[in-house]
């Protein structure tokens, strides 16, 4: 009885064994073609970004000397000129009859 004992539990391990080969070897392929895809990923981005315009030395250099607050006026008054008047007399709150809350 030992004899068919010991036979069934090697053929068990036998076939665990056999098992944990192939999803190694799987794996491998797996992370083969998950590398493959990456590095086609990378390529295209390169290729991408070699196309881009590059950003002018004068102007980097304009939009880092001013203060965020400058450049979002800049572009509030670039997209919605009407709706930001200049400060003149005749758009003050008092003119408008517009007083802020004290």
């Amino acid at each position: 009885m030992g004899g068919f004992f010991q036979e069934v539990v090697s053929g068990l391990l036998t076939l665990l064994v056999y098992s944990l080969m192939f999803a190694g070897v799987y794996k491998v392929f797996q992370i083969a073609t998950d590398m493959g895809e990456i590095k086609e990923l990378l390529r295209d981005i390169r290729r991408n970004s070699d196309h881009a315009p590059a950003i002018p030395a004068a102007v980097a250099q304009v939009h880092a000397s001013q203060s965020p607050e400058d450049l979002m006026r800049a572009l509030r008054e670039q997209n919605y000129p009407l709706d930001y008047p200049s400060d003149t007399a005749e758009h003050s709150p008092a003119a408008t009859g517009l007083n802020p809350p004290q």
